[in-house]
């Protein structure tokens, strides 16, 4: 399996070196290390040179945009020049928590969208709560996606998801569809086509099924990729082959 969007940079884990040595025994080929700001970047690409099959997406996320400069942009547009980096992101727009001003979030995102023209690599999205500015920011730059798109952890609508499925986006879920409250998600996910579907952990956050409330780790994505069979009528073998051939198809510079 891959975990296409984890957060390994984060202060919470001190035993990165034996997460990534218990991969293969874990079931787990790759994981993908999602940068949220500069300094989580730069970690990410840290942790992707360390370990052969850690790979990195170097971004900011909307909560920690109100100072992001030029030069941190161009920082991060470097650090996608390395064959580790495999994306740009998290990039989007979140008015749900509101820590930073809708239209710096715009502005930033927009800013980041001209990055991720620069770099070729797809972009990684967050998305909560701001459906109708994302879609609009999304079509007016879609020249900016060459490389291609995630919706990484996706909270929205099934219509919501079709559009940008339309748009060429892959959609990627995480350990809330396994929540009791995730109501939408077999709905969802039954109307996706099943080549644009990725799971994830966003670890720390969102631990599955049977281990809410814990710390999450990329080894829970298998809980992920269960959920996904049982809506699908699939076995866990069958969706763990399709979500990983995905995960290659959207981060090419991925080794297999």
């Amino acid at each position: 399996m891959i975990d296409s969007h984890a957060h390994l940079n984060d202060a919470r884990y001190d035993d990165v070196p034996q997460i990534v040595s218990n991969m293969h025994a874990d079931g787990l080929k790759k994981i993908v290390v999602v940068g949220y700001d500069v300094d989580s970047s730069f970690r990410a690409l840290e942790l992707a040179k360390e370990h052969k099959d850690i790979y990195c997406a170097v971004g900011v996320h909307p909560s920690d945009c109100a100072e992001l400069s030029d030069s941190q942009i161009d920082s991060l547009v470097e650090l996608c020049g390395h064959e580790k980096t495999v994306a740009y992101g998290e990039i989007g727009l979140d008015y749900y928590y509101d820590t930073v001003d809708r239209a710096v979030q715009r502005e930033a995102l927009i800013r980041q969208l001209y990055a991720v023209k620069r770099t070729g690599l797809p972009a990684v999205f967050h998305l909560r709560d701001a459906y109708e500015d994302m879609e609009n920011i999304i079509r007016e730059h879609r020249d900016c996606l060459s490389g291609g798109a995630v919706m990484h952890c996706f909270s929205g609508s099934k219509e919501t998801a079709l559009k940008y499925v339309d748009m060429g986006f892959y959609i990627s879920f995480s350990g809330a569809i396994t929540f009791k409250n995730a109501v939408k998600a077999p709905e969802i996910i039954k109307a996706l086509p099943l080549d644009r579907i990725l799971v994830e952990t966003d670890c720390p956050y969102l631990t599955p099924v049977p281990h809410r409330g814990k710390l999450n780790y990329p080894t829970y994505v298998r809980f992920v990729a269960a959920k996904v069979a049982e809506v699908l009528g699939k076995s866990v073998e069958e969706i763990e082959e399709i979500t990983e051939q995905n995960t290659y198809n959207i981060f090419t510079k991925m080794k297999r």
